[in-house]
């Protein structure tokens, strides 16, 4: 991590053929099958090796997306390895207390649509990287992230599967005009009902998750894009600027403005 800058470095990886185990200091090691997915939050240091008795290698630097073989052909591990960098200023306590390596398997990467359709764009056979890779690296990571945070009991992904509903139209839909009712009725739920249940999944209200979601957007969209600043609010769900200044100065400690002549020159 990057206490400087205050990014957090996350890594994943995908397993696409084969089985391996990965290794990281500070974390018990995690045997990864067909469709599962290792989890790296802060990017901890790690190594991957094709088995659990083959000896483990650091995997090298790469781009934002890209695939990794270990060990013979055939015999070894495919892997999709996606990586990325997030404001941890920004980031959720949840993803903060999550451990430094972690597995998500196969079936809860199934149940993801966004996720499982993210991660299939990227690892489609003769795909070439491209212009909008960190992109999805970062739509990949995010969901990611919310979904090993979510607890969820035996037998559920959720204490209620609307909550599932919610946290997926927040993180796909934040620009809609979301309002606690509004969610609530998207988890099938009363408000009462709903905000009980959401601060106890999530460990924050819903119009505090919501905010951070946009604001983050709101984040990304300064740095990476030349989209102008007062097109900003609209785009992700505010209707009044000065509530959108408010909320980014809350989050960020600087202005919309500032955050964007801080960020790293785009290319």
């Amino acid at each position: 991590m990057d206490t400087e800058t205050g990014t957090a470095r996350a890594v994943l990886h995908h397993v696409l053929a084969g089985t391996c185990r990965l290794s990281a200091a500070g974390a018990a090691a995690l045997d990864l099958a067909v469709g599962d997915l290792a989890l790296l939050p802060t990017g901890a240091r790690h190594r991957l090796a094709a088995g659990p008795d083959a000896s483990g290698t650091p995997p090298p630097a790469g781009p934002a997306a890209g695939l990794l073989e270990l060990g013979a052909p055939g015999t070894g591990a495919r892997l999709l390895t996606v990586r990325t960098g997030y404001d941890r200023r920004a980031a959720s306590p949840l993803v903060t207390a999550l451990p430094r390596a972690l597995r998500l398997d196969r079936a809860r990467v199934e149940a993801t649509p966004l996720l499982r359709d993210t991660l299939a764009l990227l690892a489609a056979p003769g795909r070439r990287p491209g212009p909008g890779d960190p992109l999805l690296a970062l739509r990949v990571l995010e969901t990611a992230l919310l979904l090993a945070a979510a607890p969820r009991p035996p037998g559920g992904p959720y204490p209620h599967p609307g909550i599932g509903r919610t946290l997926a139209a927040i993180e796909t839909r934040y620009a809609e005009p979301w309002t606690v009712v509004t969610l609530a009725r998207e988890a099938g739920m009363s408000r009462s009902a709903f905000t009980a249940a959401f601060r106890e999944t999530v460990g924050t209200p819903p119009a505090r998750h919501l905010t951070a979601r946009r604001i983050r957007e709101a984040a990304r969209l300064l740095a990476e894009t030349g989209l102008p600043q007062s097109a900003v609010p609209a785009r992700v769900g505010y209707r009044s600027r000065v509530g959108f200044h408010l909320a980014f100065r809350t989050t960020y400690g600087m202005t919309p403005g500032e955050y964007r002549a801080a960020a790293p020159r785009r290319a």
